[in-house]
């Protein structure tokens, strides 16, 4: 073997190594791209689920609240007698309690960046907060449909931050 054979075929060979050792490198690449991509959709997709989760924790705690409040509202104009029972005092506690369940959320959607999906939880926490501060006073007229109208006004903006929750999910 010539020496211009030899260095043809290490000129071969190392093109080939080279060629080969490119392509890895570039497939890798995207690969890894790739992943960290499915790991983000997870990874969002899984903190939409848990604010989701914390939402109807607090939608079901404020609506039964709203029953139980409303209802003692309608009974106390009609006896006289403004003694809350247990059963309040136990779903307003809940109520208190899960208020952590929405700023949970809300930081969640911080953490991710969804600036829109926070302002809409919060004005629906804001809606809870002022039903809860007018049926508080007894000195303030309250009758059924302030109270229909309050828990509208709850629903319609759980409903708004789904909507947006919703949009986020599709875009990711």
């Amino acid at each position: 073997m010539t020496w211009i054979e030899v260095v043809d075929s290490a000129v071969k060979i190392g093109l080939g190594a080279l060629i080969t050792g490119i392509i890895a490198f570039v497939l890798s690449t995207i690969q890894h791209r790739n992943d960290r991509k499915k790991a983000k959709v997870a990874r969002e997709f899984e903190m939409l689920k848990e604010v989701a989760g914390k939402v109807e924790t607090f939608n079901r705690v404020s609506l039964r609240y709203w029953a139980n409040i409303t209802d003692w509202r309608a009974r106390s104009l009609l006896s006289g007698i403004y003694t809350k029972p247990e059963k309040l005092i136990d779903s307003q506690n809940a109520l208190y309690d899960s208020f952590s369940e929405l700023t949970e959320a809300e930081s969640l959607l911080l953490l991710f960046g969804y600036e829109e999906a926070s302002i809409s939880l919060r004005l629906y926490g804001e809606t809870v907060i002022a039903f809860k501060k007018r049926v508080d006073s007894t000195d303030l007229r309250f009758d059924a449909d302030d109270a229909a109208n309050y828990r509208e006004s709850m629903i319609n903006k759980r409903a708004e931050l789904f909507k947006i929750l919703n949009n986020i999910y599709k875009k990711i």
